[in-house]
């Protein structure tokens, strides 16, 4: 167990900069909500998951959302994290990012392909206390 604790723990660290600087790029380009921003984004598994019909909802769903601005909050996952041990590697975060309507919850799961960052997997939310 502690060896777990300590290979997530280099994870994190060695992710921090990197990773959390693309998620807020990637949030930036994607806060316009046309598909071919968020399309240019996702990795590929991602785009064979989900049909136009979903997408045109989900960009409807979150252009409520407007701009995003920054992020507030973000937390490491230590379970995605040690989880990629045994396959390909994911990098999770969640927290708590303004956008133009306030604070919104976020999850977001990345893979590291050819030096850039993926999305493999997010989800938005108002954040309840707002």
């Amino acid at each position: 167990m502690a060896m777990l604790y300590f290979y997530t723990d280099r994870e994190k660290d060695f992710y921090s900069k990197s990773a959390e600087t693309a998620i807020a790029q990637i949030l930036t380009e994607i806060s316009s909500w046309e598909k071919q921003s968020l399309l240019l984004h996702l990795a590929p598994e991602a785009k064979q998951t989900i049909n136009h019909e979903q997408l045109d909802e989900l960009m409807d769903l979150y252009r409520s959302f407007g701009r995003f601005q920054s992020i507030e909050e973000i937390n490491f996952s230590r379970t995605v994290s040690a989880f990629s041990l045994i396959g390909e590697k994911r990098i999770n975060y969640s927290g708590i990012a303004k956008f133009d309507a306030g604070s919104i919850n976020f999850n977001i799961t990345l893979v590291e392909r050819g030096g850039f960052f993926l999305v493999y997997n997010f989800t938005l939310a108002k954040a309840s206390s707002e």
